[in-house]
């Protein structure tokens, strides 16, 4: 024993040393560890969720949900395939086996689909995504104007918000959520229709004509270049009326001519409700090997920023941060290391009395914990 107590006192400047290397190595390894509510574990679950518009349920069923399903059941290591089919929606959950590659079965599935996607109809469309915590929101927002209507709100989120939000690293999506689609509706004039010899069909066919952007090549003068682009989009109420809809070469008629052109609101099947009035819900949707807490405190440094920005009568508040959850279990737990150091070293004081001895506990017990992180 006197040996080796002669060998910690001889050498203690090297062990210094070593301890000191160790407390600083653990406040590296704890500065750098990854913090989040819930740890990152994919589920052997695939799901798929197909839309198409307003199809009625026995259409949906028969043209989108069966075909999907049967090639969904091609997929290796599929044990269970379960569906839920609604009005121009379709969610479909494939469970495999917990020992498969879920990455690749992802891709199998994808492949599947992709085969058979020319069977389906034109306008569907097909997401298909493995389950893990990181499809959750790890933080929310409501966008609130007593002044503005739900289709200025949701503009606002779409086009100001999402892109400047978008900006913050380990951001994988913001969603957007409520608020209402601007659609312009046309009240048809049938007697004016006859009168000038026109039928839904060639309305139909003048509007899908239009509201476009398509490059029509280059033009070359004095050894330059011009691109030119041809631009038939429709950005306001007054471009939709002065469309043409028939020329010929006798009389140009528009569509003003027969039939009256409104701005309404878009159908939405989920309404939000934020502080009494409608508002536009932004979730924000992390990556799945981002720091937690540090995207929470980057977020919020984010949104002050975003608040400068906004028009006066628009508020932005958050409704949900799931950082603070964690944040509150780090504390409790920092706060119980302090007062279990605090109470070791009370103990060491009344029994051993000694302050020496209690000065070798209070450094102990951080070396410890350096040395387990």
């Amino acid at each position: 024993m006197t040996g080796i107590k002669n060998a910690f006192v001889s050498h203690r400047k090297p062990l210094s040393l070593v301890l000191a290397l160790i407390v600083i190595g653990g406040l590296f390894v704890y500065s750098k560890m990854q913090t989040s509510l819930f740890p990152e574990i994919t589920f052997p679950k695939i799901k798929i969720i197909a839309d198409e518009g307003l199809q009625p349920v026995n259409k949906m069923m028969v043209t989108v949900t069966k075909p999907l399903e049967n090639a969904i059941k091609q997929v290796p290591d599929l044990q269970t395939v379960r569906s839920t089919t609604g009005r121009g929606s379709c969610e479909i959950s494939a469970f495999m086996n917990w020992d498969a590659d879920i990455d690749l079965a992802q891709q199998r599935i994808q492949a599947s689909i992709d085969q058979v996607k020319n069977d389906l109809p034109a306008d569907v469309n097909i997401t298909v995504a493995k389950m893990n915590p990181s499809i959750l929101p790890v933080s929310g927002y409501t966008l609130e104007s007593h002044t503005r209507s739900p289709i200025e709100l949701r503009q606002l989120a779409t086009y100001t918000i999402k892109p400047f939000l978008s900006q913050v690293d380990g951001v994988s999506e913001i969603r957007i959520i409520g608020g209402k689609v601007k659609e312009y509706w046309l009240t048809l004039n049938k007697q004016k229709m006859s009168s000038l010899g026109l039928t839904p069909d060639i309305i139909n066919t003048a509007l899908n004509n239009t509201n476009f952007v398509k490059s029509e090549g280059y033009l070359s003068d004095y050894k330059r270049f011009y691109m030119t682009v041809t631009d038939a989009t429709i950005n306001a109420k007054d471009q939709l009326e002065n469309l043409v809809i028939n020329n010929n070469r006798k009389r140009i008629i528009r569509l003003k001519d027969f039939a009256d052109v409104a701005v309404q609101e878009g159908i939405a099947y989920t309404k939000i409700n934020a502080n009494g009035h409608d508002g536009v819900l932004i979730a924000v949707i992390k990556q799945p090997n981002a720091n937690l807490v540090s995207l929470s405190a980057d977020m919020q440094a984010k949104v002050a920023g975003l608040r400068k920005l906004l028009p006066k009568d628009v508020t932005v508040k958050p409704y949900y941060v799931q950082a603070d959850f964690v944040n509150d279990s780090i504390k409790s737990v920092t706060d119980s290391l302090w007062i279990g150091l605090l109470l070791a070293i009370v103990v060491a004081i009344i029994f051993l009395r000694s302050l020496k001895a209690s000065a070798t506990i209070l450094f102990t017990i951080p070396v410890t914990l350096c040395l387990t992180l």
